[in-house]
């Protein structure tokens, strides 16, 4: 069941790495294991990438809004913090491959290894830049565009890797906007109303796809875009604190038949 009205969607827009690109959970575990072997470093590589993935709100731009007790699982911050991250300030911007290198510097210390935060963010920055898309991106791109759908993409990256993957992937969009480009991270509301605003589409016209509960449906959703989750993970119950999704997929290839329907601007609307 859905509350979504297909005809009512102009555009759809999509986060990329777990959504159109295949680097999720389980590859960032690889890559962690790798770069330890890489660099000689003993260590238990889950325990190192449990660490790692805690650090994040340590080393990124949140700071005291994303402790290191709920890293992971992001349903569990406190309200306030969560607000804050929907409505606040802004915070001041910072790399993704800075937040990396922070996290992988503190992760080194914490374990008591002599590992290089550089080359370990210089690591994944190359893995990222070369992800595959899924099976069914491409052609579920063209399809939807084939429907008249403005298809944009907005992801917290860093420009250089993702437009690497994304000529390397051939995928296209009218509209591409980058953590790095707005200057602003995923949930807060700022960077959805900026691809809306670049899309010329109200936010209830615009449909947000994306593989995490908060950084993409609960911030899509507090910025008032219309919502699908995409069920990337091992774990595929829904956080019952954030706003739900109006639909849930399991592949990308379903949004095409979700939005087989003519889009609000082909019925008597003129482009805007």
């Amino acid at each position: 069941m859905t509350s979504l009205d297909p005809a009512a969607i102009r555009a759809v827009v999509f986060d990329a790495y777990g959504t159109l690109f295949a680097f999720h959970n389980l590859e960032f575990r690889v890559a962690l294991a790798e770069l330890l072997g890489d660099q000689g470093l003993e260590c238990d590589a889950e325990a190192f990438y449990e660490r790692w993935v805690r650090l994040y709100g340590r080393a990124g731009v949140w700071g005291a809004h994303f402790p290191e007790s709920v890293a992971g699982d992001e349903a569990r911050l406190p309200d306030d913090a969560r607000r804050a991250m929907l409505d606040g300030p802004l915070p001041d911007w910072h790399s993704t491959h800075e937040i990396w290198r922070r996290q992988f510097a503190y992760a080194f210390e914490q374990h008591g290894l002599p590992g290089d935060p550089d080359a370990s963010a210089d690591h994944l920055r190359e893995l990222l830049s070369n992800a595959e898309p899924y099976p069914d991106a491409r052609e579920t791109l063209d399809r939807l565009d084939a429907l008249g759908l403005r298809l944009g993409l907005m992801s917290n990256a860093d420009e250089d890797f993702l437009q690497s993957a994304l000529s390397r992937g051939r995928l296209r969009f009218s509209v591409i906007q980058s953590s790095e480009s707005l200057r602003a991270y995923k949930p807060h509301r700022a960077p959805f109303l900026a691809v809306c605003d670049r899309l010329h589409c109200e936010p209830d016209e615009v449909l947000y796809v994306g593989d995490s509960p908060i950084a993409d449906v609960n911030g899509a959703a507090n910025a008032g875009l219309r919502t699908a989750w995409v069920r990337r993970s091992e774990v595929t119950a829904y956080p019952e604190r954030l706003a739900r999704p109006d639909v849930t997929i399991d592949a990308l290839a379903e949004l095409v038949v979700l939005l087989s329907v003519a889009p609000a601007q082909s019925q008597g609307e003129a482009p805007r």
